[in-house]
């Protein structure tokens, strides 16, 4: 599903206003008709509730004011509180203000230089829902004076909230709280959902959310070239590879683990696993042979594969002997628990240059390649880096913080710049590639936050490529389908306590939940 910012949605609207001849009247009476719908299911057992409205002075206050009027006929006790000067309001969202006054719908006027009294806190204190419909997706500044101390006010008392398109005081594009902002239980957003929705910070205020159609035709959202997504339950069965009734396992991919190291078993154990339960056909591990013992007994169906190491660790001679099976394989994973150290690089460095076929890469693969980012020049096949932010920092140059303050722009420069597929690793996961089209993962949750599940994902992501995937949707489906069995480990486990092995074990049902055929 399309993602958009603020900017990019007044585009749209403006298209289907006045070049497919869609009144604004129209789109703001399906806004507010969405809105209202949620309301009466948040209020069902309340017909005579107590609903106050804050409307600003742009469009998103002509929803709210809109909202007042339906509520109002359907007997509900309204208040709105208006922030600003009625005579700046234009076009629809004065056609509603007008309505509102004619029907003499209780209202309180605000400058933006007043002092909010008693009177205020005594409306919210009784209410029992309060309607955001300050600023939406037009806040370009952040929030000072009046709004922020409304806007106190209105989280201090812990009634419901439900926001329009947006919780007030977050920014559209980046999910950045400007100075302020709404913390809503349910966020009403419209047409499309607006990218700071999904962001960290923004995302912990939005509460649950609600995507509403307002009649804005596909054809100018498709028009609109939009390059944010995000991968919807109802759309991942067209992701998942298909099984054949005659098949063997060389239809599935041979998928060639290049992980491990003396005291970081696991780490290639753990991707093995990822990639078999993803479906792939055939895993074969190259691995240090002074540890090739300990992985032998650990991996029943895995091939491995003893390389020369340097204190269990891969070398520049490393890639001599795992580069007869590279001709094999269909793809490459390589870099979890692989240590650090000259060698590694060197090893990393030639797996990289005379790679021929799609090359998945995480963790002290990712250091080693920081170490000499010119390893990722003139690149010959797909290449998908999976780091978490203080690996992607570390490629960059930057601190985690830097990273995390603005990571859609991280990614995008970063797949523009050096031509890779990036896979940040975070709470919402951001999957870019190299034509600046990213996707935010929905999936997941905090009990992932263990050891060795980064090293699950990317086996899961090489085996999908193994299984025909182009590498990017392969990225896409499979950060899906990792925090998909994360959920599912969680629902049966619980969070506390579960381990990586737990959501390797959960990827066949996660993928199974979204098979064609069910």
């Amino acid at each position: 599903m399309k993602v958009c910012s603020g900017k990019e949605m007044k585009q749209i609207d403006e298209t289907a206003i006045h070049k497919i001849g869609i009144p604004g009247i129209v789109l703001m009476e399906n806004a507010v008709l969405a809105v209202v719908n949620e309301i009466k299911k948040d209020l069902q057992n309340i017909p005579k509730a107590n609903v106050v409205i804050f409307c600003g002075q742009g469009n998103n206050g002509g929803d709210g004011l809109g909202v007042a009027r339906h509520l109002h006929n359907c007997g509900m006790d309204v208040t709105i509180i208006f922030i600003g000067d009625p005579l700046l309001l234009k076009d629809d969202a004065r056609t509603n203000y007008n309505i509102a006054e004619k029907l003499q719908i209780p209202k309180i006027i605000l400058n933006k230089d007043a002092l909010i009294d008693d009177q205020i806190a005594t409306l919210i204190e009784k209410s029992d829902l309060i309607v955001d419909a300050i600023f939406g997706t037009g806040l370009s500044k952040p929030v000072s004076g009046i709004f922020n101390d409304l806007i106190d006010l209105i989280n201090f008392y812990g009634k419901y909230i439900l926001a329009i398109d947006i919780p007030s005081g977050i920014d559209s594009e980046t999910g950045a709280i400007m100075g302020n902002a709404v913390k809503a239980h349910k966020t009403v957003t419209l047409a499309l959902p607006k990218i700071g929705l999904y962001v960290y910070p923004g995302t912990e205020y939005v509460g649950e959310l609600v995507i509403a159609d307002i009649g804005i035709p596909k054809e100018v959202i498709d028009h609109a070239q939009l390059k944010m997504n995000v991968l919807r339950e109802e759309e991942v069965n067209s992701f998942i590879p298909p099984r054949f009734p005659r098949s063997n396992k060389g239809t599935y991919g041979r998928v060639q683990v290049m992980a491990g190291s003396k005291g970081m078993t696991g780490a290639a154990a753990l991707t093995c696993q990822g990639a078999f339960r993803s479906g792939a056909g055939l895993v074969s591990l190259g691995v240090p042979e002074s540890i090739t013992d300990i992985l032998q007994e650990k991996l029943t169906e895995v091939i491995t594969v003893a390389v020369h190491d340097e204190d269990g660790k891969f070398c520049r001679e490393s890639f001599d002997d795992i580069k007869p099976y590279l001709k094999k394989a269909t793809v490459i994973a390589a870099g979890p628990g692989i240590g650090q150290g000259p060698q590694v690089t060197e090893f990393m460095r030639r797996l990289i240059k005379h790679a021929r076929i799609p090359l998945v890469i995480d963790a002290d693969g990712i250091n080693a390649i920081a170490k000499n980012i010119d390893m990722l020049r003139n690149l010959k096949v797909p290449v998908v880096l999976t780091p978490h932010p203080g690996e992607m920092g570390r490629l960059i140059n930057k601190s985690t913080e830097e990273v995390l303050a603005n990571p859609i722009d991280t990614v995008r420069e970063f797949c523009h710049k050096w031509h890779v597929i990036l896979v940040l690793k975070d709470a919402k996961t951001i999957i870019g590639d190299p034509d600046g089209q990213i996707y935010i993962n929905l999936t997941g949750n905090p009990g992932m936050s263990t050891a060795g599940a980064g090293d699950v994902l990317t086996g899961i992501i090489a085996g999908l490529i193994g299984q025909g995937l182009n590498p990017y949707k392969a990225a896409v489906l499979g950060t899906f389908i990792h925090g998909k069995a994360g959920d599912l480990a969680a629902a049966d486990l619980g969070q506390h306590g579960m381990l990586a092995g737990d959501i390797c074990n959960y990827v066949p049902k996660a993928m199974k939940l979204y098979y064609p055929s069910s």
